[in-house]
């Protein structure tokens, strides 16, 4: 069968269009970012936060990006901090991958597993976040008081779990009640906190999404072929 010169180099010209978009995303991917966690603090600016006790920067516009290096092992927790005092401790659970983008809201309660491979028995605790000095009742029982910005408290986690704690506050007369979080892994801790500010409008958040990457070098260049190669055709 007879081809023309023409049909043939349209031929060449539609094989090179599918072999550059072919490698668009390739050539996106390779360019991208390593991932980040973006860190939201809603109390106020100019606390510091550390990623595994590591100082990464400060909350600026209640919030803070921090870039991942992927040849880094994964994050295991993040902790806020003003001055001297320990205002919060988050639990990561996985790693950005290349480009993703995870959101770490503070919440009520989070809950530390224990450490891989450590010996672990029935009980876990508690870690409550308070003022010093205040005494802390577990259902109407006296568990401690608060030291340094914490009470820690053992629990058996094959037991009901407690109900309710309670703040008080002698000097100034004041009392606050709250609602225990459910019982710790066995070996973990469940931190709790009852000055968090919690994201507004938390339940309406949109759903995570990886930013859009913008093409580099490679990618542009890619564009760029394929601009080239359908301008011939069109010639044609």
């Amino acid at each position: 069968m007879y081809h023309s010169a023409g049909g043939a180099t349209r031929t060449v010209c539609l094989a090179c269009i599918l072999l550059l978009a072919a490698a668009l995303p390739a050539a996106a991917a390779g360019e991208d970012d390593a991932g980040r966690y973006v860190v939201h603090w809603f109390n106020g600016d100019g606390v510091e936060v550390s990623f595994d006790g590591g100082f990464r920067g400060t909350i600026a516009d209640t919030e803070l990006a921090v870039a991942v290096d992927p040849a880094a092992p994964p994050a295991r927790e993040y902790t806020i901090r003003d001055g001297e005092r320990l205002m919060y401790t988050g639990f990561i659970e996985r790693a950005p991958a290349a480009g993703e983008t995870i959101d770490l809201f503070p919440q009520f309660c989070q809950v530390e597993q224990p450490i891989p491979g450590a010996e672990v028995n029935e009980t876990g605790w508690y870690l409550i976040y308070g003022a010093d000095g205040e005494d802390v009742y577990i259902d109407n029982a006296f568990a401690g008081v608060v030291e340094g910005g914490t009470l820690r408290v053992a629990v058996n986690t094959t037991l009901p779990p407690p109900e309710e704690f309670v703040f008080r506050d002698k000097e100034r007369g004041t009392m606050s009640r709250h609602q225990f979080p459910p019982l710790p892994p066995p070996g973990g801790t469940v931190h709790v906190y009852t000055r968090v500010q919690p994201a507004p409008y938390a339940s309406s958040l949109p759903a995570e999404t990886s930013p859009t990457p913008l093409p580099g070098f490679g990618a542009a260049g890619a564009i760029a072929g394929l601009l080239v190669a359908a301008r011939s055709l069109r010639q044609r």
